[in-house]
């Protein structure tokens, strides 16, 4: 549910963030819907301050979100090489940072961007400040559960390998090779 929720934040910021037509065919579902209520919802956290900012940042997260699903359609049509149906887009800060590995910048330059736009924003308009905040670490978090995973799974199989040469190596002794 935690893991939801974080993901239902970070959607709202990764379509700002990320290539539009570089998203994973399914990745822009079910967590893009909720994010429409969590952005409706928010404000009513917020007693005395107007939802206007919130009204504007979702009318342009779904300007934002509708470019992805078009340009991802559009690349799926067209056929080639895609990327996985969950990745959760290319950063466009790595046209910048050419050298720092994609998982630094979703997981710590990404975070950093979303978090100090909120930090800023906070004078102007507090919920939309504090949501950002929060989108910032929803971000951070799934960024970094998905490099977390994607090591786990690297030394997984990497022990299936040293795993497998040993049985190999062990089948040539016992046949005499």
């Amino acid at each position: 549910m935690l893991t939801f929720i974080a993901r239902t934040f970070a959607v709202t910021v990764e379509v700002f963030l990320r290539r539009a037509d570089s998203f994973g065919a399914r990745y822009l579902s079910i967590q893009a819907a909720a994010a429409f209520l969590l952005i409706l919802v928010w404000p009513a956290f917020w007693e005395g301050h107007s939802a206007e900012p919130m009204l504007v940042f979702l009318l342009l997260y779904w300007l934002a979100l509708l470019r992805a699903r078009i340009c991802t359609a559009a690349r799926v049509r067209r056929g080639g090489p895609q990327p996985h149906s969950l990745f959760n887009g290319a950063p466009l800060l790595q046209r910048f940072f050419r050298r720092t590995p994609e998982q630094r910048i979703k997981a710590g330059l990404e975070f950093l961007v979303v978090f100090l736009v909120g930090a800023l924003l906070l004078p102007v308009s507090q919920p939309l400040g504090a949501y950002l905040m929060f989108a910032a670490f929803g971000a951070g978090a799934t960024s970094g559960m998905s490099g977390a995973l994607q090591h786990r799974r690297s030394l997984d199989l990497h022990d299936a390998f040293v795993e497998q040469r040993d049985a190999a190596e062990a089948f040539r002794r016992m046949r005499g090779e």
